[in-house]
């Protein structure tokens, strides 16, 4: 096991993935105020990605900073299509232009896009339609 699949296991994400619910639609509506991932991919620049798996945002904020301060480095989360299927290969600069959140290390916020409209990325011979980040929004952790 690597020392980042430690880090992962140390604050409750297997190393191997994640499951949070068997039905993505029944956990949310659960959960509808919540900022779910699910399939999210985590990238850090000095290794491009390093964890998959269903995230809640909202509730996994805290252990996701724990995840980024023990790395020291920053780290990006962005949904399955972009962070798979060849999407992965991109340059880390173009991968963060389609990040859903970033951490930083030894913060006590996260930031967040906020998102207007469609855009769609070609990754390869396939196009991906997904939303346009147009801003960063800081979310506290709780």
């Amino acid at each position: 096991m690597s020392k980042i699949d430690e880090i992962f296991q140390k604050h409750g994400f297997s190393a191997y993935g994640r499951l949070i619910a068997g039905s993505k639609s029944f956990y949310r509506k659960r959960h509808p105020n919540d900022d779910v991932i699910f399939n999210a991919n985590i990238f850090i620049k000095s290794k491009g990605k390093i964890w998959y798996g269903d995230l809640n945002l909202t509730q996994d904020a805290k252990n996701l900073q724990k995840v980024c301060d023990d790395l020291n480095e920053e780290m990006i989360i962005v949904t399955e299509m972009l962070g798979r299927f060849d999407a992965e290969n991109r340059p880390y600069e173009e991968i963060y232009n389609d990040a859903h959140a970033s951490f930083i290390p030894n913060a006590n916020e996260y930031n967040v896009r906020v998102y207007k409209g469609f855009k769609s990325v070609l990754i390869g011979n396939t196009n991906i339609v997904t939303s346009m980040g147009v801003d960063w929004k800081k979310i506290k952790i709780n």
